[in-house]
C-alpha cells in the first residue's frame, strides 16, 4: 500500500494527503520516464501465491482448528513457565538463586536452571509410564502417619478402669 494512503506520509502526487499534519513526513518522489511507482497509482497490489509460500501456515489464522492447536501449545508453554517459576522448585523469578554479576553469567545460570527443570519434568514423566509390561512407579505419599480419630480421647473425660 502507498504510505500516503496508509496515512503515514504526505505526497504531492495525492493532493488530498497534503496538510494532514506536521507530524507526517512529506515525500517527494523522484520523477522518472516510466511514471510514478506502482504503489502510487494503484490502490491494491496482487501478490502471487509463490511469493508468500515461505510464510504459508497449514491452518487458517483464527479458525477453530487453529485455536484448538494454538491454545493447546500455549497452555503447555505457560505450564512449563509456571513450573520453572514455582518457588518450591526452580525459582526462576527469584534473582537470589543466581548471585553473580553480569548478563552472560546470569544467562548461563538461567540456562542451567531451565535444563534442570526440563530434566525433572522428563524424569517425572518417565517414572509415570509403564515400560516392558511393568507397572508405573508410584511416587511416595507425603502424608504424615496419624492415628485414627476414634482412638483419641481428651484427657480427664475418660475414667480409667
Amino acid at each position: 500500500m502507498c504510505p500516503a494512503e496508509a496515512n503515514r506520509t504526505q505526497c504531492p502526487l495525492k493532493a488530498y494527503t497534503l496538510g494532514r499534519g506536521i507530524h507526517l513526513p512529506l515525500v517527494d518522489p523522484d520523477p522518472s520516464p516510466a511514471g510514478s511507482p506502482p504503489c502510487c497509482s494503484q490502490k491494491t497490489v496482487t501478490v502471487p501465491p509463490e511469493a508468500g509460500a515461505g510464510l504459508r501456515q497449514p491452518l487458517q489464522y483464527g479458525s477453530e482448528a487453529w485455536q484448538r492447536v494454538y491454545f493447546r501449545l500455549r497452555n503447555s508453554v505457560e505450564g512449563i513457565n509456571g513450573y520453572a517459576k514455582d518457588t518450591l522448585r526452580e525459582r526462576l523469578e527469584d534473582a537470589g538463586t543466581r548471585r553473580i554479576r553480569g548478563i552472560a553469567a546470569q544467562t548461563l545460570l538461567l540456562a542451567f536452571q531451565l535444563a534442570h527443570a526440563n530434566r525433572r519434568k522428563l524424569r517425572a514423566w518417565a517414572d509415570s509410564i509403564a515400560l516392558h509390561d511393568d507397572r508405573p512407579r508410584r511416587r511416595p505419599t507425603r502424608r504424615r502417619k496419624t492415628k485414627p480419630l476414634g482412638t483419641w480421647t481428651p484427657k480427664g473425660y475418660v475414667k480409667e478402669p
